[in-house]
């Protein structure tokens, strides 16, 4: 019975509760309930935020404090059916926002799924491929030089992969820093209308988060044989 009402309220764009016409506010505006999430609310709206890439983070921790408080459970201990599964619904869809919105980079792939993109696969800059392959040589001569027990090889080629490991996180830090630059760009075209330039932006930020996740990736394999 629950679900038929709340079907009835939000598929009409009515309050279930009281028949107001809803918008985007998690409380109704004449009768003061909570509002379970209707369609198409991302998580930039959920937040009241325009879909832009520069975040003031102190003001998103606040926004979520601040919201975490009115959607808690426990204000609705007393409350109907309806307001109850929508706390549940608000209060996980606040920490799933939170949680990709104060994050750079799951940030600008939330809002390439927005804007219609696949997830990138995980593909190597142009200039790292020659270095990729000398990795993978290092890669397997530690391997190896510990199956031999040759303590003295280990140390050589960890040495080596220490290096190498050390100049993947410089090219981590420079590909964060031009998705800065990048965000910044688009927050630009989106306040002027340039949607060419919007289409451009989201091919660059999503190739920058392909290299981004082999370089992480490769990391990640060469600090496994450390």
């Amino acid at each position: 019975m629950a679900e038929a009402l709340l079907d009835t309220g939000i598929s009409k764009g009515l309050c279930p509760h009281c028949g107001t016409a809803i918008s985007s506010a998690h409380f109704c505006a004449e009768c003061g309930k909570i509002q379970s999430l209707g369609p198409g609310v991302d998580h930039f709206r959920f937040f009241d935020l325009p879909r832009k890439l520069s975040i003031d983070l102190i003001d998103l921790e606040k926004r979520f404090y601040s919201l975490s408080r009115q959607f808690h459970p426990d204000y609705f201990l007393a409350a109907s059916d309806l307001e109850k599964q929508a706390s549940v619904e608000r209060c996980s869809k606040l920490n799933d926002a939170y949680r990709t919105l104060r994050d750079q980079a799951a940030r600008i792939r939330y809002l390439l799924t927005l804007e219609g993109y696949k997830e990138s696969e995980k593909k190597a800059p142009p200039d790292l491929l020659e270095e990729v392959f000398e990795l993978n040589m290092k890669i397997e001569e530690i391997k190896t030089a510990k199956s031999l027990g040759d303590d003295e090889e280990v140390a050589e080629a960890r040495l080596s992969l220490e290096e190498a490991l050390q100049d993947l996180n410089g090219k981590l830090a420079e590909i964060g820093t031009q998705l800065d630059r990048k965000s910044v760009e688009w927050d630009d075209a989106v306040d002027r209308g340039l949607d060419q330039n919007r289409k451009t932006l989201l091919d660059q930020m999503s190739e920058l988060l392909s290299h981004r996740s082999y370089i992480r990736h490769l990391a990640g394999v060469i600090r496994e044989e450390l």
